[in-house]
Order: structure tokens, then C-alpha cells, then sequence
């Protein structure tokens, strides 16, 4: 079963919060940007969503309104470690979904959720890597396809396809890559 999964940088937040970072409400824009992306996301039949627990990933979610997926609301979870998780943390998350999820949606923050679209476009494509992720701006996003059960991602090495040379033996096929539509 081929999967899809959807890594989002939170909508544009104020720039302060009345008790730090993790208070930040998103700003006026930050809200129209979520709309936005919640339309464009409307047919992607969302069924789970790991969100960190900060305000601004809590209200880029909400500002979503993701439809059911047949008359079952999103299973949302809103996950503390991935305030300021790493990518190796992002992935042990992802590896927790059941494996009878089609479409995931992680909501969280950069540097982590550039990193880990870059990690796996790099993995598919060395040479198109740059241009792909090279920069992703508040509320964006980026659409993977997921050829293994989640739980496989969990020791995911964007380095384990990538060579160096024409010389090396061929790399093995990456189970993740950019979605073409």
C-alpha cells in the first residue's frame, strides 16, 4: 500500500509570546496562510496528524479545519518532543503510526521539518535536493510518498542511497520520495 505523507512548517506567529517561543500565537497572516493550506489540503483524505504542542502548531492545525476522511474526524495527536525534536525523533514518531494509516500529516517547526524534507529528497534525487527544499518559508509544505510500512522509517538514513560516484554499485531503491502531485 503506497502511503503519503505531508511534513508542514507551522503558519507565520507573532513575534513574541506572553511566556516565551512556545506561546506564540500565530499572526493574522498566519492564519490566512493555515486557510489556505487547509483548501489545497482538502482532498488529501487526512486520517492522522502529529502535531508539537506549541500554540502556533496548535493553531496552524486548527486554522486547517481538515475534512473527515469517510465521516471519521483527523486522529490528531499534539506531541511535546516535537517542539524541538531532531529529525531522528521526527521519524521515531512517524514510525509509531499504525500501519493501516494512508495519509500523515506532521505539523511542526524548522529547522527540523526542512531538514527532514530535504533528508528524503536528497535520499531520492542527490542533484535535485537543493532546489526542492532549500528553503520552506512558514505554513509550507511538503508532499512525500511512502512505499513501506511506517514503522521502517524509523531507521530511515538519507545517506544509505546517496553515492558518491559513478563508480559505486548501485544504490538501493529509496522507499521515500516526492510526490508528483
Amino acid at each position: 500500500m503506497m502511503r503519503r505523507l505531508y511534513l508542514m512548517r507551522h503558519a507565520q506567529a507573532e513575534s513574541f509570546g506572553p511566556h516565551g517561543d512556545k506561546d506564540r500565537r500565530l499572526s493574522t497572516r498566519g492564519r490566512l496562510q493555515a486557510r489556505e493550506v487547509g483548501e489545497r489540503l482538502a482532498g488529501a483524505r487526512i486520517e492522522r496528524a502529529l502535531v508539537s504542542d506549541a500554540e502556533r502548531t496548535r493553531e496552524t492545525f486548527a486554522e486547517l479545519r481538515l475534512p473527515d476522511v469517510d465521516g471519521v474526524p483527523v486522529h490528531v495527536e499534539f506531541r511535546a518532543e516535537l517542539y524541538d525534536a531532531g529529525t531522528r525523533t521526527m521519524l521515531a514518531r512517524i514510525a509509531e503510526t499504525p500501519d493501516e494509516v494512508r495519509t500523515l500529516l506532521v505539523l511542526g517547526h524548522a529547522p527540523t521539518i526542512p531538514a527532514l524534507a530535504g533528508e528524503f529528497t536528497r535520499a531520492f534525487d542527490r542533484a535535485g535536493a537543493a532546489p526542492a527544499h532549500g528553503s520552506f518559508p512558514t505554513a509550507a509544505i511538503g508532499a512525500f510518498d511512502v512505499e513501506v510500512p511506517w514503522g521502517e522509517l524509523a531507521d530511515f538514513d538519507p545517506y544509505d542511497y546517496a553515492g558518491s560516484g559513478p563508480d559505486e554499485a548501485p544504490e538501493p531503491h529509496c522507499p521515500v520520495r516526492p510526490s508528483t502531485d
